[in-house]
């Protein structure tokens, strides 16, 4: 997504939301957000890191992340490390065992051209997230926000993110509308509409507002 078509989408949420007050000024307050297409050689980087820290606090995550990275080498790889025979391997760095089976299940799955990362970029939102939820381990949430921050989609919501739910709850009640309302108002641009209300309540937003 360019800069300018970043600004543009921030502005179309800006005259949509006039109508909520709170809403509006939340977004004016967080400013302008971006989402990008991420290079195709990333994508397995990305899903094995997201796939291993989930349900995990920041710092745990962050954790167990260097301690794989210290088994990579110029002669091993990310993509070379999540095989079968290593699995005990992996599991010594604090993974578990269904997220070493789920990580290495997307390794086999693009080995075998299974999904290629090219052709995903290509599917619309609803062929995207289906095609890996089909992998094993790989979840609606997990997909969604894979949509949005690797292939940087700019409508995708996440039902069962428990944060969104929270926060698009808040803004609902303050409002006096209906989440289905405010989700209406912010499309075609869910998923900016999402990375403001992780923002709000990131920054306390609410709490500043209540004071």
């Amino acid at each position: 997504m360019t800069k300018d078509m970043s600004h543009q989408i921030h502005q179309t949420l800006l005259n949509a939301t006039q109508p909520y007050t709170l809403l509006n000024q939340a977004i004016a307050t967080n400013g302008v957000q971006s989402l990008n297409l991420q290079p195709e050689a990333l994508f397995f980087p990305y899903l094995a890191r997201s796939v291993a820290g989930q349900q995990l606090s920041n710092q745990a995550a962050k954790t167990i992340w260097q301690r794989v990275e210290a088994l990579l080498s110029d002669d091993v790889t990310l993509f070379d490390l999540f095989t079968e025979p290593n699995s005990t391997l992996l599991r010594r760095c604090g993974l578990s065992n269904a997220k070493v089976r789920t990580i290495c299940g997307v390794r086999s799955a693009l080995e075998d051209k299974q999904i290629e990362t090219h052709q995903l970029a290509m599917m619309t939102d609803e062929e995207l997230i289906r095609s890996l939820t089909q992998l094993w381990g790989i979840g609606p949430w997990t997909a969604e926000m894979t949509a949005i921050f690797f292939f940087g989609r700019p409508n995708v919501w996440s039902q069962g993110d428990a944060s969104l739910k929270r926060g698009l709850a808040l803004f609902a009640e303050k409002e006096n509308a209906t989440p289905t309302e405010l989700l209406a108002v912010a499309a075609p641009y869910h998923s900016y509409f999402a990375l403001h209300v992780w923002q709000s309540l990131d920054t306390d937003f609410f709490t500043q507002m209540a004071d």
